[in-house]
């Protein structure tokens, strides 16, 4: 009877809205016909105020009813497959007193769902979705894990999932409403404050009702499991959410631009979190409080709070350890799983190892500006895009001209201090990222992990040197490139000014520096390097991988 109280309520306060602007519709169209048929002429009169308010609330009662199109993603768990989290999610959906789901997909959010496909506004169930995160299951223990699971599932006893589908399409058609009204016309003006107030209210009735349905869910879950795993699951969830948003923001796609991925996303995961130990505890310790009035969840504390104030002891048995402990073969899975959330894009990509990643996203950081740099040395000086090029363009005071992008016509304006010191910054980039790449092929610096940072790089210890200070010296007012020139000597090829023999006499100079015509010499470390910083085909150790959304890239490299 509660159940069915719970549910008459729910569906009462979802249709009021779009039942308010049907009824108003309705008023407006009846008063028309009526009006016509009293005088047709005033009717017209009517209609071209009426006319418009009925179109818009048509469309949004039109979108109530347009068909959603709302394809399921991840990657499928088959029962034949992972029969032991297959048999815990039965055993866990039996407890909560509903039917175990059709079908279980693995997603690369650290979140757990359900979903309910249905017809006629929600009175007939189809098919029934289980998502389960990835970063969940590499992080949670298999108690805690099983907590999460038993929460989602309460969720179809509970029926929440039968309505979820036609209160989402009634939140779309009133938002949708409110956007498309005039607020010059006066009727519509007056039905857009009704049916604001009406909507607010509404929501106040709904997100009340749906704190209700979480605390029933998350009862469920402890007297399935216990209150002690449920705690641990529930004070979990934040650190294992922020530590993934840093992991995806800063890490997993930090070789995108030069077409790699990690080929083992998780083992970064749990460096990153080990990494990342006290700042994690303290989120597990005291869960963030950020419940906004219309959050559909009561805040984490007095979930915990009602939680461990049940005492329960659990009735279902979960196999100890850790909740990757469930999978058969995990590590595929999880990496298919976090693929799958990508975009198409990332089918593309390479997958190279951590570290071997950290040196290829590091180099193609810094020499974001190298590309443009050498192209300007070469320009300027007709001669190749080389290290030694840039170095011999800055002794000949060309350092505003390198700075400069003849195709823009940003800065033209600008006086000669402010583009000579815009052009000290983007060479000095530029110099920096190119003896970089130099140095590191040269075996001079290498690149090692460094959680939570994205990487660092290493000068041989045996160098007694500033690389920044040496590339400032370059840029300055009086370039000094002595200091570049003699680390980049040391690491056997020379680039210092050539001496230029041949048949000329005296000072003349028969040609450009540079090889000698038809030479054989080895060209030196730094020449030709690539105008984007990609990195070379023999960097390139594995087949492509797999698909969808891209996430963001914030990159910290050390300078």
């Amino acid at each position: 009877m509660k159940l069915l109280s719970r549910t008459v309520s729910w569906v009462l306060l979802i249709s009021v809205v779009p039942v308010t602007m049907l009824v108003v519709a309705a008023v407006l169209v009846g008063f028309g016909i009526y009006a016509f048929t009293q005088s047709p002429v005033t009717a017209v009169k009517i209609a071209i105020g009426v006319v418009p308010t009925v179109l818009v609330l048509g469309r949004g009662l039109w979108v109530l009813f347009k068909k959603i199109d709302n394809p399921v993603h991840g990657v499928p768990v088959r029962e034949h497959e992972q029969p032991e989290l297959w048999a815990l999610v039965r055993r866990l959906a039996e407890v909560a007193g509903t039917a175990p789901p059709d079908d279980i997909h693995l997603i690369a959010d650290a979140n757990a769902a359900v979903l309910e496909d249905t017809r006629l506004l929600g009175l007939v169930s189809r098919r029934r979705h289980l998502f389960v995160g990835a970063p969940l299951v590499a992080e949670m223990g298999s108690a805690q894990f099983a907590a999460v699971l038993t929460h989602e599932l309460a969720h179809y006893s509970n029926r929440d999932t039968r309505f979820a589908g036609i209160a989402y399409r009634s939140r779309r058609a009133f938002v949708h409403t409110l956007n498309t009204m005039n607020r010059d016309d006066y009727l519509q003006r007056a039905l857009h404050f009704l049916l604001r107030r009406c909507g607010a209210l509404t929501l106040r009735a709904t997100t009340k009702l749906s704190r209700r349905q979480e605390s029933a869910a998350d009862e469920a879950a402890a007297r399935a499991v216990g209150s002690v795993a449920t705690v641990a699951a529930f004070r979990e969830l934040a650190p294992i959410a922020e530590s993934w948003n840093v992991f995806l923001n800063n890490h997993l796609t930090v070789g995108w631009t030069a077409g790699y991925l990690p080929a083992d996303a998780f083992a970064g995961y749990r460096k990153l979190r080990a990494s990342l130990h006290d700042e994690l505890a303290e989120l597990r310790a005291n869960p963030p409080e950020d419940a906004e009035p219309y959050d559909t969840h009561p805040p984490m504390s007095e979930r915990i709070a009602a939680i461990d104030a049940l005492r329960a002891l659990g009735t279902v048995r979960v196999p100890a350890g850790n909740a990757l402990g469930l999978l058969r073969d995990p590590v595929p899975l999880l990496d298919a799983a976090l693929l799958d959330g990508l975009v198409p894009e990332a089918r593309t990509k390479r997958r190279v190892d951590w570290p071997t990643l950290v040196r290829i996203g590091g180099i193609t950081a810094l020499t974001e500006n190298t590309g443009r740099v050498l192209a300007n040395a070469a320009r300027l000086t007709a001669r190749p895009p080389s290290l030694r090029t840039l170095l011999d363009a800055l002794d000949a005071g060309l350092l505003t001209e390198l700075g400069t992008d003849p195709a823009s016509p940003v800065g033209r304006s600008d006086g000669p201090r402010v583009r000579h010191e815009r052009a000290r910054l983007i060479v000095g980039k530029g110099l920096f990222g190119a003896v970089v790449r130099t140095l590191t092929e040269a075996g001079m610096i290498r690149w090692r992990e460094s959680w939570p940072g994205v990487g660092a790089m290493r000068l041989d210890e045996g160098r007694q040197v500033s690389l920044p200070e040496l590339v400032d010296a370059a840029v300055s007012e009086r370039p000094d490139t002595a200091g570049l020139r003699a680390l980049l000597d040391s690491v056997g090829q020379p680039h210092g000014r050539q001496r230029h023999r041949g048949t000329a006499t005296g000072d003349e100079n028969p040609r450009p520096d540079g090889h000698a015509q038809g030479s054989q010499a080895p060209r030196p470390f730094g020449e030709g390097l690539p105008a984007d910083g990609v990195p070379r085909r023999d960097d390139r150790v594995d087949p492509p991988g797999g698909p969808h959304r891209q996430p963001g890239r914030d990159r910290a490299w050390p300078s």
